[in-house]
């Protein structure tokens, strides 16, 4: 959704068409009394607060974006700099992605700061990036390259990582062919290299400033857009509520045991998804893993299971991204339990890694028009091009 392929709406679903949703409120948690057993809610909407009162609590806050206190990102965040977790992030990157190419389209527009407003800088190597970057390049040579002929050849595309490696959890020999496609396609990969700030700096012949990031190497790198998405770190409520006596890991994630149960308040509370972590067998921060979590906390709620009848095993179902051009990757090495059996299953790569991406996420949606929605929209963008208004 952040270069048009698909639209907004056909990727969220609004929970009160769900069925089976008993009651629901559209508020944000400011705090828990575990004495009480009582959570403090505020309207978003700024209509005062309330209080619910619990016999048995879940808590599955998940996290947000690291910034590691990089000089003026959160600042400049909104204007050149973009965050990559939210469906609004999504957004707001697609409308500057276009905005940079109708400013450079201007006939003042110099050709140093054309090739400035078109140069993306993306930082992160993980899943994530990587396949934003790849989606991105799909949009500049299949769409702009088409609307803004004369615009293209200014544009690049930059990945920068911290660590030795692009996508860490995945195999070598996937990590070797995703960096030669990229290789292929001019997107240049910077690894062992840090962003660790944000710059203005004066463009002759503008009133405006422009922006440049600072490398951990001395060097710097002018952008029109630069899209983070290089870590994550628990919410502040996550914080308030370890503060209360709630055991915590050193990066701040709530510490549960293998039934999911939070320390010290077992039977009473429970933490799912990336907010929490088990002491004896931590899980990566995947979406698989938190929805497994609710499966099995929705039989322990249900009385399906006893809360210590079994404790939770996550089956991991392999890891797998799109890198753009009908190419996919499938990492079926860690098929299986992490802390046991393991399946021996290939890994695959190329369109047939594509059409597996495609097919187990079009599976995961909720509701049929979703699913129905979905692959109208890529016939769309196959068949006529990605939407490129802006809203």
């Amino acid at each position: 959704s952040a270069v048009g392929t698909l639209e907004f709406r056909a990727i969220q679903e609004p929970i009160r068409t769900l069925p089976n949703v008993y009651q629901f409120y559209q508020a944000k948690a400011r705090d828990i009394d575990f004495d009480t057993q009582e959570v403090v809610c505020d309207s978003i909407y700024g209509s005062g607060s309330f209080s619910i009162k619990y016999d048995k609590l879940v808590m599955a806050m998940g996290v947000k974006t690291n910034t590691f206190g990089t000089k003026n990102l959160v600042e400049r965040e909104g204007q050149e700099v973009f965050f990559l977790k939210h469906l609004w992030h999504a957004r707001s990157i697609r409308n500057r992605t276009i905005e940079v190419f109708e400013i450079a389209a201007l006939p003042q527009v110099g050709v140093q700061e054309k090739k400035r407003l078109l140069s993306f800088l993306i930082v992160g190597g993980g899943p994530t990036s990587c396949e934003y970057a790849a989606e991105l390049y799909d949009f500049l040579s299949e769409d702009m390259a088409n609307l803004y002929p004369d615009l293209v050849e200014h544009t690049t595309l930059t990945l920068v990582e911290a660590a030795d490696a692009i996508l860490g959890p995945f195999d070598n020999h996937l990590r070797a062919y995703v960096e030669r496609l990229f290789n292929k396609r001019n997107i240049k990969i910077r690894t062992k290299t840090a962003v660790t700030g944000v710059e203005l700096c004066h463009v002759e012949g503008f009133h405006h400033e422009s922006t440049k990031a600072i490398m951990s190497d001395g060097t710097e790198h002018r952008f029109g857009t630069l899209v983070w998405s290089a870590g994550l770190q628990p919410v502040k409520f996550t914080d308030k509520v370890t503060s209360k006596g709630i055991q915590r890991t050193e990066a701040g994630r709530i510490i549960i045991d293998e039934y999911l149960r939070v320390k010290g308040h077992e039977g009473k509370v429970w933490a799912i998804g990336d907010c929490a972590e088990c002491e004896t067998m931590p899980l990566p921060l995947l979406a698989q893993v938190a929805q497994q979590q609710s499966g099995y906390m929705a039989k322990v709620l249900t009385k399906s299971i006893r809360e210590d009848e079994k404790a939770f095993h996550f089956y991991s179902l392999g890891s797998m991204l799109s890198v753009g051009k009908w190419k996919g990757i499938y990492d079926g090495q860690s098929l299986g339990d992490p802390y046991g059996w393991r399946a021996k299953v290939t890994n695959i790569s190329g369109f047939a890694a594509f059409i597996t991406y495609r097919t187990a996420y079009w599976g995961k949606q909720v509701s049929w028009t979703n699913k129905l929605l979905i692959p109208m929209y890529w016939f769309k963008s196959w068949a006529f091009g990605r939407d490129i208004c802006r809203f």
